[in-house]
């Protein structure tokens, strides 16, 4: 019997097959393949959704949080995000919450991104997370378990209150059955955010351990700056931010070395529509002032849905990861982080 097809999304759509209650305002949605072809990924890695809310279809990125061994389905724990504000995030993980049912089907990318746990690790390691940061953390977790991997791991959880710790029991379960882990469990309503200091303290063989870091920006800093003070190398450290974009805020930073002196023209095909790009402008963000809707979710090169066909011209591009050399070989770039650096005609994929 030939070995079950790999999951690439496309038009093989992702069928929600069940959705359980983890703890307030966060639930687990559970994903198959319509095809039954596997999910393959790395633990820690993220799928990227098309949401087809009231407003219009939008593409949102959720991390994984099942082991990559049990690639028949994956689980995507998503919190539901304040609702003050309308951003990606929020309208997003609103529509998932109240909307989506068991048996409906969305259309989907298949996994990326760079922040992900590899191969059985070979130091030990410290996972420390806040609040949905705990995905994929329960993902790497899951993982190791399910290899039988005893290379130590600390594993420390911040969240608002017990009420809201995630994977709490299988956690702890998961320590029991290993033997080699260590648990902290904090709150923000007895202790605050750690410090840096706090950090150092929890943790004194911090500069020995690979660091897995997901949460908010000031969280993350704190245990960055703890891992850099107790002398940790920088390639040992990795983190990731859950972080809500605005709708209007199309384009992160421009490039420091872009030429401003300049402008160029840039022509959208088969719309035809076409506008002048100064250096400092993402594709995005001069297809957001022609009214072109380009999908998008990250806004920061991570996970492709942004990509559009090069047909003439040159760009420069600072992605991290959401394209492979293959497709920008094939003309394929990612609209979030390019900038134009010639006239441009681009086709919209």
């Amino acid at each position: 019997m030939p070995e079950t097809a790999i999951w690439r999304g496309g038009e093989d759509r992702l069928r929600c097959i069940g959705i359980t209650q983890e703890a307030p305002g966060v639930k687990t949605f559970r994903f198959q393949p319509e095809s039954g072809a596997r999910v393959v990924f790395h633990a820690g890695q993220f799928v990227t959704l098309c949401l087809p809310l009231p407003s219009g279809a939008v593409w949102r990125c959720f991390t994984i949080a099942s082991s990559p061994l049990q690639d028949e389905a994956i689980d995507l724990t998503i919190k539901t995000q304040d609702t003050a504000g309308e951003t990606i995030n929020t309208s997003g993980t609103g529509w998932l919450h109240r909307d989506l049912k068991a048996g409906r089907s969305l259309q989907a990318r298949a996994p990326a991104g760079p922040f992900c746990l590899m191969a059985p690790p070979e130091t030990p390691l410290l996972l420390v997370s806040a609040g949905s940061g705990a995905t994929p953390m329960a993902s790497i977790a899951r993982f190791l378990c399910d290899i039988g991997c005893r290379t130590p791991v600390h594993y420390v959880h911040l969240a608002r209150t017990p009420a809201d710790w995630l994977f709490k029991a299988e956690i702890e379960a998961i320590a029991a059955a290993l033997g080699t882990w260590k648990l902290d469990w904090l709150t923000t309503t007895t202790g605050g955010r750690p410090s840096a200091a706090a950090f150092t303290t929890m943790a004194p063989d911090l500069a020995t351990r690979e660091v897995f870091c997901c949460g908010p920006s000031g969280f993350m800093a704190a245990v960055e700056e703890a891992h850099a003070n107790a002398g940790g190398p920088a390639t040992a450290f990795r983190k990731e931010a859950f972080i809500a974009i605005p709708i209007p805020e199309l384009a992160p930073e421009p490039p420091a070395a872009a030429p401003a002196s300049s402008t160029f023209t840039v022509r959208f095909e088969p719309r035809g529509k076409e506008t002048e790009a100064k250096p400092s402008e993402t594709v995005l963000a001069v297809a957001g002032r022609l009214g072109i809707a380009i999908p998008y979710a990250c806004a920061e090169g991570i996970c492709g849905t942004c990509r559009v066909r090069k047909r003439s011209g040159e760009v420069e591009m600072h992605h991290q990861g959401g394209i492979e050399d293959d497709e920008v070989a094939a003309g394929e770039i990612l609209a979030c982080c390019s900038y134009a650096r010639s006239n441009l005609v681009l086709e919209v994929i």
